[in-house]
């Protein structure tokens, strides 16, 4: 198990990876998961954040919410090579996430490339409230 940054730890798990974050508030939490995302795929320090992306996404419920917004963030890196950097959530309610992603299209020759992600699992994937924070565990099928 490895750090992530503050608040996130990479989880051990058999042929895919997992992450697990904790943040203060619900927007926070998303934006959290989103950088998590993005640095399992490419070393953070390497992006810079000269483009912005707007991404949305809608869900039933926080779990739903999550998974299909982080679906549509693993379609921007699928489609367009984009990597983030940094996320603002401009927008968070029942049923609907919007946000602003900093970052750039990976180039293999300037940025360290870790892994190529397949897919946002259904296996294990929780959104909770405990102690007065939020967390979320996320498995990536790789």
């Amino acid at each position: 198990m490895s750090e992530r940054g503050p608040g996130v730890r990479e989880i051990d798990h058999t042929a895919d990876l997992g992450i697990e974050v904790e943040a203060a508030h619900l927007p926070q939490l998303f934006s959290a998961v989103a950088e998590a995302f993005y640095g399992l795929i490419a070393d953070p320090e390497g992006i810079e954040p000269s483009e912005e992306i707007e991404v949305s996404a809608k869900g039933e419920g926080w779990e739903e919410l999550l998974h299909s917004w982080l679906c549509e963030l693993l379609a921007q890196f699928n489609l367009k090579g984009f990597v983030g950097k940094q996320c603002e959530v401009t927008t968070i309610e029942p049923g609907r996430v919007e946000a602003r992603v900093k970052g750039e299209r990976l180039d293999l020759k300037r940025h360290r490339f870790y892994t190529e992600i397949k897919g946002v699992t259904y296996h294990g994937f929780r959104v909770w409230q405990q102690d007065g924070k939020w967390h979320a565990r996320v498995i990536f099928d790789v």
